[in-house]
């Protein structure tokens, strides 16, 4: 069950050693001016289907795959809102771009011997 997630927020779930996918989030806390995001790491066993990395979820709606990388830029806003040109492949193509990122990303990236562990300045973001 996923935890209840404040509004305003989002919540970021993500395989906790996927080294690709814990860049992603130093990256996300670093362009996060507004601290709407916080996040929980998960084991891989934890996650749905073999090529989840990401979950996200606004307390509404539980976004994974492409389109929660999606919603990832369309809530950092600014710049990061132009990912939404993706949008323009058909999604079974963005559907297929992710799988295949994903279940080469330990091969790809690496993998963590433990699980991510964030700094002191952040940790009040992690769940």
């Amino acid at each position: 069950m996923s935890p209840i997630v404040p509004k305003g927020k989002i919540l970021v779930q993500f395989d906790g050693v996927c080294i690709l996918c814990s860049r992603t989030v130093n990256f996300i806390l670093k362009a996060d001016k507004q601290k709407k995001f916080f996040f929980q790491t998960l084991q891989s066993s934890a996650l749905k289907e073999p090529g989840d990395s990401v979950i996200v979820s606004d307390g509404q709606t539980t976004y994974s795959h492409f389109d929660a990388v999606l919603k990832i830029a369309e809530e950092l806003g600014g710049i990061y809102k132009l990912a939404a040109i993706f949008k323009l492949i058909p999604r079974k193509w963005r559907h297929w771009l992710y799988l295949w990122i994903a279940r080469n990303r330990y091969r790809w990236f690496g993998v963590r011997e433990s699980c991510y562990l964030p700094s002191a300045e952040v940790l009040e973001r992690f769940i």
